[in-house]
């Protein structure tokens, strides 16, 4: 009994100094969000995306306008040719800057000694996005949730 209590509390010793060596820093916790951000910016400014949003957008300002008959799918056919390689790099480079930006003004990360937790303040209130240990940060957003702080 007595060596199963010295065995234990030397492998619970030897977890802890481990933990202490291997956590992560806030940098990682940055990456590791700014990764999440990039997935899901890439999936929403596909081209095909991009011209659909552009249509929809066109059709209700003509309506606005008091131009009838002219609906986002017509304009999508007319804009089917062109291409928006350029628009879509530039709208991702947007989108990404101001996802970072608002990660640096809206994230903390804080050390636990044994962990490190990424705290994000969401609409006043603080939300644990990510956590490490072990020298891994694992992201506990999903990207349809990313996707709805992105849009917001």
């Amino acid at each position: 009994m007595k060596k199963a209590f010295i065995v234990v509390t030397f492998v619970l010793g030897v977890a802890l100094v481990a933990m202490l060596l291997t956590k992560p820093e806030p940098k990682e916790h940055y990456d590791a969000m700014i990764g999440l951000a990039q997935n899901v910016v890439d999936q929403e400014m596909t081209s095909n995306n991009v011209k659909k949003t552009m249509a929809q957008m066109g059709a209700e300002k003509l309506a606005e306008l008091g131009i009838e008959g002219v609906d986002a799918a017509t304009l999508e056919k007319l804009g089917a040719d062109v291409d928006l390689t350029e628009v879509t790099e530039l709208g991702k480079d947007m989108a990404m800057n101001t996802a970072g930006f608002y990660l640096q003004s809206h994230m903390k990360v804080h050390d636990y000694h044994v962990a490190t937790i990424g705290m994000l303040n969401y609409k006043g209130t603080n939300l644990p996005v990510t956590i490490g240990v072990m020298g891994k940060v694992f992201v506990l957003v999903d990207e349809g949730q990313a996707r709805q702080m992105l849009r917001q």
